[in-house]
């Protein structure tokens, strides 16, 4: 259950990033952030690549915590690593996690002081945030239980940094996301059966049905290079994200909606086969990943596993 409210005023902020093969990206993230000149704020690193030997430059140059992982975690995995880092040292503190691929405008972190300061119940609250293009590309997040349909973007809303407040939305994207752990009664997680996409929603839905408060930003606070990492790899990227969108509505949505997009997933890809293999070759391995899990899952088997893609086995 949630915890009593406590204002954010004069708290610890933690940044939390994870690296995969992008230590350039990172450097100018941490160089970026640490040039605004907010106090009490500092940055963990996760490094999910232990071959990128890269990154130890970058956290000695400025000064950050770095967490090495044995191997590639995956996002939600890579992140539970660097929240119970926080968590053990400053349970009240607020924890950003940030994407490599993104960078905070100007205004960001005092933005989000205010609003959790104005408002200690939010738990979780996210940002809207822009592409590189300068349109908005998360706004609010919906879910249809029903038909399984997750929406990230609508045009209609009112993004504008005055007055400073907050949206009620169904999920966040993990690009741009604070934990307020004071508002848990303990360190909140990512589900380690995901390894990429969809774990942020997931987070979302637990906790909101657990009775924590989640929130989006009215401002615009973070511009992103959307997929600058994970669409080196299209096979693997939409391997794992058919698994996860799969495995996600096997937790949080009705069975007409996951026996819909199972159908989607088996017939959709015949109509790109020829021009786009890699992704439709890798949303039937997804497909199969997940029909291998229900499977597991029936003969009890409920340990988390991801298959052996180029991002599972890189290091």
């Amino acid at each position: 259950m949630p915890k009593p409210y406590q204002a954010s005023g004069g708290r610890r902020l933690f940044f939390i990033t994870v690296n995969y093969f992008c230590s350039n990206l990172i450097g100018e993230l941490i160089a970026s952030t640490t040039s605004y000149g907010e106090a009490d704020c500092e940055f963990i690193v996760v490094n999910n690549s232990p071959g990128d030997t890269a990154i130890d430059a970058v956290a000695n140059q400025h000064g950050v915590t770095l967490l090495q992982a044995s191997h590639n975690l995956g996002f939600g995995s890579g992140c539970n690593l660097a929240l119970d880092h926080v968590h053990q040292r400053d349970p009240q503190a607020l924890a950003w996690l940030i994407n490599p691929d993104a960078h905070l405008l100007p205004e960001a972190i005092s933005y989000v002081r205010s609003c959790i300061s104005n408002d200690p119940s939010i738990a979780i609250l996210g940002t809207r945030i822009m592409d590189m293009d300068g349109r908005l590309w998360f706004s609010q997040g919906s879910f249809n239980p029903w038909l399984g349909t997750l929406k990230h973007r609508f045009d209609d809303v009112v993004a504008s940094p005055r007055p400073i407040t907050t949206h009620p939305t169904r999920w966040l994207s993990g690009c741009s996301m604070v934990f307020n752990l004071a508002a848990f009664d303990s360190c909140p997680r990512f589900d380690p059966q995901y390894f990429l996409d969809y774990e942020d929603a997931d987070i979302c839905l637990r906790y909101e049905r657990l009775g924590h408060r989640v929130r989006v930003t009215q401002a615009v606070l973070v511009e992103h290079q959307v997929s600058a990492i994970t669409q080196r790899v299209p096979g693997a990227k939409f391997r794992h994200a058919t698994f996860s969108k799969l495995y996600l509505l096997h937790r949080h949505a009705t069975p007409l909606a996951l026996g819909l997009n199972l159908l989607y997933f088996a017939l959709r890809p015949v109509t790109f086969l020829a021009k786009d293999p890699d992704r439709a070759k890798g949303r039937w391995a997804g497909l199969l990943d997940y029909l291998r899990w229900v499977g597991r899952r029936l003969r009890g088997d409920r340990s988390p596993r991801h298959p052996r893609t180029r991002f599972t086995i890189a290091s």
